[in-house]
């Protein structure tokens, strides 16, 4: 059962109601400290929020209402975990639900890696001082002293004689419960228990038999009473405008087939009782389009165009030496980087439903922020907040490509216009076209060597577009592109290394093509960049690339040691500093995601002269991020960064020409396919740290990084704009 939300927003029994605790035994009551922001859901749970999550059953399980929204990370498991650890309960007494926007407060958006490492505190402390409510109620039913009652399975026993379920210590009235008054209550999740219950185990998914058979049900399974399909005449090219649209002349729409015209909100649309039939009208509607001025022809992403006056927005280090720069005893190498737009490319395309009512708005969709959608649709409907509900669904895929939800705002348009359910489902070109994308990245770094074979200097600019900032809206783009840097399009770029003359600058340009959060954000672009330079200076110095790592990782610091910790065991691992055959190539890269969790892969690449191909054989990864809250979930995410980075390295390129995308699918957008995913071996670094750390995006940048590094080792050839491929690297 759960805390309830005690914002003035929230009609307390209303939410009672919503989130069925007559039905259902205790719930929780408190104060939630947690904002609404205008903008994505962007802050960061307070730990008494975590009490609105949990409510205990009759039976004696408990429901949890995950703040995470579920794309194939498995976060709902490994936080459901926590809640075991901390209640004594297995996995089948842990009902895990993904809540409507009217049955919790709002909690921040699904992104950044953040699931365990943010949420699992909040998530403890609530679990904990649930337990420790439960234990003082078992003492006064029982009139034993609280110390007699010892923790059990599914409760408290006294004297190995007396069993208290939670089922048995519940009643239908709405708990008050103060997050203060249990303030020093013993979180097992943080205790560092050996062994621990349910944290450090691998449970299995619940999902896994129903997603295989069919059975899960996602955005486009949604079905309503009454329901129609609609589809709508998406712009051209990026930043058209509608003026008008109309029937063709000498066509008319089929019976049953409605038009929908709002230019004031950008749509021309049908609605039909027969999905197949929406193809036909859209080519029956003539839309008239108001086209952008054309953007200039010099690429506004171009490093040159602001190295050449030092014209930088943001500067993030600035100790560097120039006058190093031209010294006689130092070795200078000079490098660029560029990496291309990308498209999320999951593999379902976006869907939604809306019904949209007088007395009330509900959208099902998938998302990574329900609340942002919520405030959207009110907003595009002219609706209060508080009249809309967001139904998240389990998404096919996300990173960061499901902030917005494009079809649920498209869905509600069409049902305030028809005044019945409608759903829009995208197909995948229009997912390729209309959604955002990672921003291109350029780099030039200057460094040097000194007569030792240390960096002597590092001089490092960059230009990409606003990540974070990408999906603002443009009046207050305009203030933050003038006054506030970018930190989603800086991520990654400051370098893990112990480098005494160092300047670090870049721009986040804002172009007509719409940028967001893409996986890691930019995290690999820039690691690409530091650590292919970093091999540079390497072979430059003659030393060995592992070596010359460690050689500048130095210092006293946690973060120097777990850095060099990971570069140490993926260099066992791999068997490094071993021979390989002609054509074959080992290549490695490190990184530290989010200035939290260390990562090093090592690559084997090789080379195939009669196919023309590069190979990635096998990698190699060594990641140390916290306690580990289930192995399965994170080898599997570890697994999804090593084959994504290949796609990276490899494969992924959107081009944009004229404000349209020119690869709409995944014959011309390639993505790793099964027969090319390399053999992985991966190493999670035992810890004694008590907290997780980021584990979504971690292990993905180096592994770019490795994987061009051992390109370079197996060709000669040394990979600078990605992606790159056999003809790139010999012409």
């Amino acid at each position: 059962m759960g805390k309830i939300t005690g914002t003035t927003s929230f009609n307390r029994r209303k939410f009672l109601l919503n989130s069925g605790w007559l039905a259902t035994g205790l719930t929780v009551l408190t104060a939630c400290k947690s904002v609404i922001p205008v903008l994505p859901t962007t802050t960061n749970p307070e730990n008494e929020d975590g009490l609105a999550w949990l409510q205990v059953l009759v039976d004696g399980r408990v429901r949890f209402f995950c703040p995470r929204m579920e794309m194939g990370q498995g976060a709902p498991i490994g936080l459901s975990q926590i809640v075991a650890e901390e209640l004594n309960l297995d996995q089948a007494q842990i009902e895990c639900v993904t809540p409507a926007t009217n049955q919790s407060p709002p909690f921040k958006m699904t992104v950044g890696s953040e699931s365990i490492a943010v949420f699992s505190e909040p998530v403890s402390l609530a679990a904990a001082t649930l337990r420790e409510y439960l234990r003082e109620r078992a003492a006064a039913t029982s009139g034993l002293p609280v110390g007699q009652l010892k923790d059990a399975p599914g409760g408290f026993e006294a004297a190995g004689r007396h069993f208290f379920g939670y089922g048995d210590l519940i009643s239908e009235e709405a708990i008050v419960l103060h997050a203060d008054d249990y303030s020093s209550v013993e979180q097992y999740f943080n205790a560092g228990k050996n062994p621990y219950n349910a944290v450090g185990k691998r449970w299995p998914s619940p999902d896994i038999e129903n997603i295989v058979t069919g059975k899960v049900v996602y955005s486009r399974d949604v079905s309503l009473p009454g329901m129609l399909f609609g589809d709508v005449v998406r712009p051209p090219r990026f930043g058209a405008t509608l003026i008008d649209a109309k029937v063709k002349a000498e066509t008319a729409l089929s019976n049953g087939q409605v038009l929908v015209i709002d230019v004031v909100n950008n749509l021309v649309g049908v609605v039909s009782d027969n999905p197949f039939m929406l193809a036909d009208a859209l080519e029956k509607i003539e839309p008239v389009w108001a086209l952008p001025k054309d953007a200039p022809g010099l690429d506004k992403l171009d490093i040159a165009r602001y190295r050449g006056n030092g014209d930088f927005e943001h500067t993030l280090i600035d100790n560097g030496n120039e006058a190093l720069v031209g010294d006689a005893g130092v070795q200078s190498i000079t490098a660029n980087y560029t990496t291309s737009y990308m498209a999320h490319a999951a593999m379902e395309p976006g869907a939604a439903v809306a019904s949209v009512r007088k007395s009330g708005v509900e959208i099902w969709c998938g998302c990574q922020d329900p609340y942002f959608i919520r405030g959207r649709v009110a907003a595009l409907l002219q609706r209060d907040e508080g009249d809309v509900i967001i139904h998240p669904l389990r998404m096919g895929g996300g990173f960061g490509g499901r902030v917005l939800s494009q079809p649920a705002e498209e869905a509600a348009l069409l049902s305030a216009h028809v005044g019945r359910p409608v759903r829009v489902q995208w197909n995948r070109e229009a997912e390729f076209q209309h959604n955002y994308f990672q921003p291109k990245f350029s780099h030039a770094i200057d460094s040097g060597l000194d007569e030792t074979g240390k960096i002597a200097y590092w001089h490092h600019d960059f230009v990409s577009s606003p990540i974070i900032f990408g999906l603002v809206p443009k009046g207050l783009a305009s203030i933050l592109d003038t006054f506030v840097a970018d930190k989603g399009t800086a991520r990654g770029a400051k370098p893990p290394y112990a480098i005494e003359h160092q300047r670090l600058r870049y721009s986040d340009i804002r172009t007509d093509t719409p940028t967001g959060a893409w996986r890691g954000l930019g995290a690999a672009p820039n690691t690409f960049a530091i650590e292919s330079i970093m091999d540079e200076l390497a072979f430059a110095a003659g030393k060995d690339p592992l070596a010359f790592r460690l050689a500048h990782l130095v210092g006293d610091g946690q973060h120097i040691a777990q850095l060099s910790g990971v570069l140490r065991q993926v260099g066992d691992l791999s068997g490094w500093g071993r021979s390989v055959a002609k054509d074959r190539g080992l290549g490695i890269a490190c990184a530290t995601y989010k200035d939290q969790t260390h990562v090093a892969v090592v690559a084997d690449v090789a080379i195939d002269h009669s196919e023309r191909q590069v190979n990635v054989v096998k990698l190699w990864c060594a990641q140390n991020s916290g306690l580990v809250i289930n192995p399965d979930q994170v080898e599997n995410q570890v697994l999804g960064n090593l084959v994504w980075g290949c796609g990276m390295a490899l494969k992924e390129k959107l081009t944009v020409s004229d404000g349209i995308v020119n690869e709409r699918n995944f014959d011309t957008y390639e993505i790793l396919r099964h027969e090319e995913a390399p053999e992985v071996d991966i190493k999670l670094v035992d810890t004694m740290q008590a907290k997780p750390l980021a584990v979504g995006e971690a292990a993905f940048a180096p592994t770019v990084a490795a994987i061009a590094n051992a390109a370079f080792a197996a060709s000669g050839k040394r990979p600078r704009s990605l992606p790159f491929n056999y003809d790139s690297l010999y012409t």
